[in-house]
Parts: structure tokens; sequence; C-alpha cells
């Protein structure tokens, strides 16, 4: 929520030496009235516990001006494990996270292989007192990653007493659950004792979800929903395709699944309906710790010292064959193919011929599943000074952070020794049979191997900042000054497998990054009350980047507060995003996912998701990139007409020019014949004379890869209102009625991804739904709450993109939208102990799927996605 405005007789009252002037993210300079010239965004403790949220994610997650970018279930991403969020719709890489004000290092693996961000799964829930998010550019405040906004999270400080917490949830259908506990606790009064310590251990533990638990996804033939067969079409024998005459593949004889024709390819298969699982089975552990030492007056040294292990165990699919493996067959001996489907009386190929080319589609399934284990260590180490010299308030201080990664990929297969196992299974030479039922471990274990990738990110900082709250005097009020200097150091280094760099693991990429960069930055503010009832925010920023130059970046904010209802703010500032360490010295080999090809499925007669391939991506690191440049701008206003009434409305606006991304490879493949050298960037299989004599107008290889480089190419140009409204209905000692409304609004969001082409709208798209909303009403009474909250998504069109080309069938489709209820009751019991039981999803609402030629799957998030959820929170304060 905006924080509200201070009004009336409790402001006024209040003994002048009793207020307490805090610092609140979005300025340098600490101040009493807590309402500035722009809107934060403040979520207590006591909101925290309310959520039912396990994780820092969960909490986040449920804010409509918040986008989940990463969730820690992506079996695809470059960066599994991780969590992420960016505000305002745009990447995690520019919205910058802090603990306590300051930065933290990055995720050693890059999302996409460029952006770079911090794991959220780091920040232990149960240590965190508040969450303050500045929804606003301030980039002239904290520099790079600020475009967006900013999330800052406090933990407690001073706290003495011992505090335990435990949390228990569940899917209604018994999958999923979830286990934590943490215990705080704090010895010394600063104020008496001169010191305090503040120590935290946390656990946390979550079950897999499973496909086979819910309606939704037990049957994962989901061309129920207009989407594709998700059904294992490679197991149990597997399937053949006789390269040669183009004919339709069919299953392998001795199917222990469904012998169907598939509705995608028209191809017949063996279908199974095997179990899937939808996210991974995590353990994270954490300790931190807090010292502060009183010298004497204000003056203060301080210690921060954090470590986080995590273990995240993503579960694939089967292991299996190079699935562009062309088997030769000429004087084979296997007994296998005599059982295959001959010439027909007419002479017409119906399958397979002596001396053909097949394409066999089997999984290794004697191996268990393939596995990937990331071991996440992340170490934040901080020590300092603050108090005051002279009049200025002053701190300084050193910070070390380095967060280590270890992806370990087990039952990978080898490349190079499959396909020659495979080969001499197709002759009869020995190796792995495919026509067999069961092949022995003496010839599957060789094909098997465990691949390794390491990264590690690392960020040093010594900053100082000075602040005055009362540097002088203008029109009968203080004018606050604030200055500061900071240096900073940091690297990346992230190492893939030499099998994976050299493509010898069957359908697994390959990422390596290594680069580094100092940062040397000097900014200043001032608050400057124009007259009594306005104030102005004036900011200016210096950095010097050790690899690409200089930036300056000022801003300026003013708050007008005609009478004590009222208040209107403004500001505007300009912003910019270094390139990202990985888009600067980054090799990447990876899959593009969702790749319509409509040169071969137009022919074909594919379409929507039939029409869906993932060919290799390949994407290289630029070091002549420059850097993003924006500007922001807000408008807004604050209303308090009456006592538990209030209401604010913020417009805001981003405009971004010289934005980096790897090139569409969507686009890419859509103007293969149109632009000059495109066709270079696509890689294709020879091209099937027997196919293209099948089917007319063919004239092209299967695709197999799209190279897209890292470019200065894009705009973006971002409107919208976020809206605010609260009330509190006091009901005559019976306690109390409230009220809650958020929304986020987005008026405009229009990009260009491709060179000198101007923004297009990507909004009512499926990735840029045009509202997010939110509504809570609660029932108050002493010390117990009862909470229900409507969270709801607008309807979009059923596309990802609306610049990109669709099939004529779903072009204006919709999906609708989309609202879950959640319900919370929380009760103090005792002086010591506090519950809370809840449940999310009460009305076990369905999701919705989404079936567009790029975007095949549920829209809905992984909680949200699996229905109804209980929980119950336990917290204990020891006397």
């Amino acid at each position: 929520m905006n924080i509200p405005l201070a009004f009336g007789a409790d402001q006024t009252t209040t003994p002048p030496d009793s207020l307490e002037r805090i610092t609140v993210t979005g300025s340098n300079i600490s101040r009493i009235n807590k309402e500035g010239p722009t809107a934060v965004e403040v979520i207590k403790r006591d909101e925290i516990e309310k959520s039912g949220a396990s994780t820092v994610l969960e909490l986040l997650s449920k804010l409509p001006s918040i986008s989940v970018s990463l969730d820690g279930n992506s079996s695809t991403s470059f960066a599994q494990g991780a969590a992420s969020v960016g505000l305002r719709g745009l990447d995690p890489k520019y919205t910058l996270i802090l603990l306590n004000g300051r930065r933290l290092a990055n995720y050693g693996f890059a999302d996409g292989a460029e952006n770079s961000f911090v794991d959220l799964n780091n920040l232990p829930l149960a240590a965190i007192e508040s969450v303050e998010i500045l929804r606003d550019g301030a980039s002239a405040i904290y520099g790079s990653d600020a475009v967006a906004g900013v999330i800052n999270f406090k933990t407690k400080r001073n706290y003495q007493g011992i505090e335990a917490t435990a949390n228990v949830g569940g899917n209604q259908k018994g999958d999923g659950s979830t286990a934590s506990a943490s215990v705080t606790a704090g010895w010394g009064d600063l104020d008496k004792d001169g010191q305090n310590l503040l120590l935290t251990a946390d656990i946390f533990h979550r079950e897999p979800l499973l496909s086979d638990k819910h309606d939704a996804t037990a049957n994962r033939d989901f061309s129920r929903f207009g989407g594709s067969d998700n059904r294992s079409t490679d197991r149990y024998l597997g399937s053949i395709t006789d390269y040669s005459t183009g004919e339709p593949g069919y299953a392998i004889p001795g199917c222990r699944g469904s012998v169907e024709v598939s509705k995608d390819t028209h191809d017949t298969r063996c279908f199974t309906n095997n179990r899937v699982q939808l996210s991974p089975r995590t353990v994270r552990a954490g300790l931190s710790a807090i010292y502060t030492k009183r010298l004497g007056g204000q003056d203060e040294l301080f210690a921060e010292a954090g470590f986080n292990h995590s273990e995240t165990n993503v579960q694939y699919a089967l292991p299996g064959f190079d699935p562009n493996f062309l088997g030769k067959t000429a004087g084979s001996t296997n007994p296998g193919l005599a059982n295959l489907p001959g010439p027909s009386a007419d002479g017409s190929l119906q399958g397979f011929t002596p001396g053909d080319i097949l394409r066999v589609g089997r999984s290794i399934y004697e191996a268990p599943p393939t596995i990937n284990k990331i071991t996440s260590d992340s170490i934040r180490l901080v020590g300092g000074w603050r108090g005051t010299i002279g009049q200025w308030d002053s701190e300084a201080a050193l910070s070390l952070n380095q967060n280590r990664l270890k992806d370990a990929s087990s039952n990978s297969v080898l490349k190079d020794v499959s396909s020659a196992s495979l080969q001499s299974g197709l002759l009869g030479n020995g190796g792995y049979d495919p026509f067999a039922y069961w092949n022995p471990a003496s010839v599957v274990n060789p094909m098997l191997t465990t691949t390794e990738r390491v990264a590690v990110s690392r960020l040093e900082t010594l900053d100082w900042k000075m602040a005055a709250p009362e540097l002088f005097s203008l029109n009968g009020a203080p004018v606050g000054f604030a200055w500061g200097a900071q240096a900073s150091h940091e690297s990346i280094d992230d190492r893939p497998d030499p099998r994976n760099v050299a493509n010898n693991i069957v359908n697994a990429g390959a990422t390596a990054s290594n680069a580094s960069r100092s940062i040397y930055s000097l900014y200043g503010e001032f608050n400057i009350p124009l007259m009594k009832q306005v104030e102005m925010q004036l900011a200016l920023r210096g950095d010097h980047y050790s690899d690409f130059g200089n930036s300056v970046n000022p801003k300026i904010a003013v708050a007008w507060r005609p009478t004590k209802e009222i208040l209107l703010r403004g500001s505007a500032t300009t912003s910019f995003k270094a390139p990202t360490l990985p888009e600067i010295g980054s090799t990447t080999a990876g899959y593009a996912n969702g790749i319509a090809d409509f040169a071969r499925c137009k022919p074909l007669g594919y379409i929507g998701a039939s029409c869906s391939y993932s060919p290799r991506q390949y994407a290289v690191g630029n070091p002549d990139l420059k850097a993003e440049k924006a500007n922001n701008y807000s408008l807004g206003i604050v209303l308090q007409p009456a006592k538990g009434l209030s209401a604010s409305v913020d417009w805001y606006a981003i405009k971004q020019r010289n934005t980096i991304q790897a090139l569409d490879p969507q686009y890419i493949v859509d103007n293969e014949d149109i632009i000059p050298g495109y066709a270079a960037l696509v890689g294709r299989d020879p091209r099937n004379p027997a196919l293209e004599a099948r089917y007319p107008g063919l004239t092209k290889g299967r695709i197999n890869s799209v190279t897209t480089p890292y470019i200065n190419v894009g705009k973006t140009d971002i409107q919208g209102l976020d809206i605010d409204l609260s009330y509190e209905l006091p009901l005559a000692g019976w306690g109390k009625l409230k009220f809650r409304e958020v929304n986020n609004y987005t008026l405009t969001y229009k990009q260009s991804v491709t060179p000198n082409t101007p923004p297009a709208s990507r909004l009512d798209s499926v990735y840029h739904p045009r509202w997010n909303n939110s509504f809570r009403t609660a029932y108050e009474y002493a010390d117990m709450e009862v909470a229900l909250t409507a969270r709801t998504q607008a309807s979009t069109l059923n596309i990802d993109d609306p610049t990109h080309t669709q099939d004529p069938a779903i072009t204006n489709a919709r999906i609708p939208s989309f609202t879950v209820w959640d319900l919370n009751l929380n009760a103090k019991v005792s002086k010591d102990i506090t519950l809370n039981f809840g449940v999310n999803n009460m009305f076990d609402k369905a999701p919705i799927y989404a079936n567009t030629t790029y975007v095949n799957d549920f829209v809905q998030s992984r909680n949200d996605l699996v229905g109804r959820y209980f929980y119950a929170n336990m917290r204990y304060q020891f006397k």
C-alpha cells in the first residue's frame, strides 16, 4: 500500500522529541513525515504473516504491480532453481533488489543467458521485518538496475528476546507440501547495554507437484484444451519414421500403451500417459547475524553476516537419443526390422523398405529420469560505521557478496556413444536394440554420464554517505541534503561442462560467461521546501563504468499538500541500464522453444500448437553494446477525505531506448528469405525429396538452429496507473470492517524488438494483460482477523505477442479473466502465541490453457494451477 498521510490530532499532539526520523526507500534523507514526493508501498511483518506466503516469491506474486519471471519451477530455464520478479512488466534486470539498503550479488546463472537478477530464494521470509517497494525510476539515487523500481527488504534491528515460527502447507490432493521453521534471537539493548546481537536460523522444505494428482494435468493430452498432445510417444517401445520415403511414422511393434494416430503430425504412435513432475523438490537453510556496538553518542559499529544454502532437484523426462539421429539400415540383420510394415500389393510404400534411413523416437527407459541438482551457496558480509559528524548523519561500509552454483545433471546422454550404440543395434551388431523391450545395463550405462556446470557471481562494494536533514532553513522549513560515493566491482564466471560445449549431450545447451567491471559513483540529493506546503526532491548521480564509460542521471520530484486531506506529487528522471555481464561476455548454445516455421507448417498442414519447433539457439555476447537509456515520469494524488478512508492514484510512464536483447528468433525465421543475411542465421536439415514430393510447396528442410546476436535494437513505451483504495468501518465496539482495492492498470505497452521498426503494442496478450487486481475484505475484532481476498487477472487475447503471425483459426480468440479467492484467519491466542490459518484458491478454480503457436501451456502460476492449498503458521515468543 502507499504509506497513508499523517493527519489530524495524532500528528499535532505528539511531542516533537518523540518522533523518530526514518529513511524510506527512494531517498537518502531521513524524515519524520514518511509520505514524500514518490510513492512507496510498505508491507509490514503482520501483513506478511497474514498473506499466508511461505516464501518471498509467494508474497510478492500476490501484488498486482509485480510480475513473476522465474518461480523456481522451470525445467527449460538457464537459471534453474532461482526465483525472480519484475516491476512494470519489464525483465527482472530492471528492478533493483536490496537487503537493508544494500545490493546483493546476482544469481550465478543468467536467465535466458543474459538477464542478471538477484535470487529471491536466498532471502528467508522469516527474517524479513518489512518490504518497501518503490515503483519509480531511481537511477539517480541507486544507479543501474533501478529503471523500473526498487524492492528493499529490511530485517529486525535492536531486537530482544527469542521468537520461533513453524509453517506447514499442503495441496488438497496431497502433493506440493511445504514445511519451514525459524528461530530469531536478540540479546542486548543498544540504549541500555550499548550493543545488540541478532541471530536468525531458518529451514525450508518443499515437495514436488505431480501431474497425475490433478484433473487439469493428469491427462497429458491437452488437445481437449485446443493444445497439443503431450503424452509420451518414445517409450514402451517408441516409434519409427522412414526418412527416405517421407511416409508417416508408426509405432514399433510391442507397444505397451495405446497405438493411435497423432492429431498433430498424423503419425501412428505408441502413446503413454506418464507422470510429470510439475515443480522441483527444494531444500533451503540459512543463518544470519547482525551485531551492533554503540561507541558513544550516536556512533555505532555494525556487522552483518549471512549464509544461505539451497538444493533444488529438477526432474526431467527419461533420457533419450539424439532426435536428429538418422539410422542407416542397409545390410542389417536385426530381426526387429522384419516385423516392420513393408511394400503393399500395389508396390506403394507404407513403411520400411530394406536400405531406407530411419529416424528412431525412443527414450532410454531402462535408465532413471534425468535429474538436475542445483546447489546454491550465498555468502554476504557487511561491516561498517554509522554516526554523526557535526550535523551530518554519516555511514560507511564495506560489503562482500558471493553466489556460487553447481548444476549436476545426472543420467545425461552422450550423443556420440548413444548414436553409435543405436546404429550398431539397428545393424544387428550388438549395441542398443530399439526393437527389444529391455536392453541390459551393460549397453545402457556407457551411454550415460553426469555433467557439471559451475558459476560464481561476486559483488564487492565500498560506500560512504552523509546526510543533513536540516542543513539550513528556507521558507521557515529545513532543507535536507545528502551525498555519497561508492566504488564496486562485479564479476561472473559461468563455466559449462566441456561436453555440453562440444554439443555432445543430447537435448542440452551450454552457457559460458566470463566478465567483470568496476563502477565508481558520486551522487547528491536535496529536499527543498519551496513553500509551506510544497517540497521538492532534486537528485543527481554520476557513474563511471570501466567497460563502457560515463553516465549522469538527474531526478526532480515535487510534493504539494494544498490541504491536509490532499497530496499531489510528480517526478521526472532519466535512468540507464548498463549491459549485463553475460550480455557482454557470454557464449550460449540452448534451445528456442515455440518457434513457428510456417515455411514448412503450411504445406505440411500443421496449425496451432502442432507448428511448434525447438531448434538450437546460439547467442554470443557483444562487448560493443551501448548502455540502455530511459526517461521516467509519474504523477499522482493521495486523498484522505475522512478518517479511515484513503485513496491514491499514480500515473507512470517509462520510455526506453537502445534496449539490449538477442534478436527475436521468430522474427529471424519469419524473415529468412526477406531480409538479406537472415538466411545465414537459420540452420536446416537437408531437404527431403521424398517428403517434398508428397507435400507440394515444401521447399525447406526441418529447422535445427537459429543464431541470435545481442544488439541494441529495441524501444519500449509503458504507461499505466497504480490505484489503491482502502476503508476502515468501525462497528461500535464490535471491531471493524476493512476493505482494500489495489489495481495495476496498463494503458500502453509498446515495444520494438527488431531493427528499424517502431514500437508495436504488446498489450492484451498472455504476457501483458491490461490489468491485475486484488480486493481484500477483512473483519477485525480484538486480536483476531479473518480476511477474504480476490485476485484477478484480466482477460487477454489468446496470443503471446500481438505482433507475431497467428493462425487464422485462433487470431481473435480470447482467454477469460481468472479470479481466485484466498481465505485467511489470524489470531493472537495468548500473549506469546499467534496462529494463522488459511486456504489459497479456496474455490478450487480451474486453470486456463493458452493454445497458441508460441504458447502451449497453462497461464496460471504453479500455486494456482493445482487448485486448493491449505496452510497453518504459528509464531511463539519466549518469555
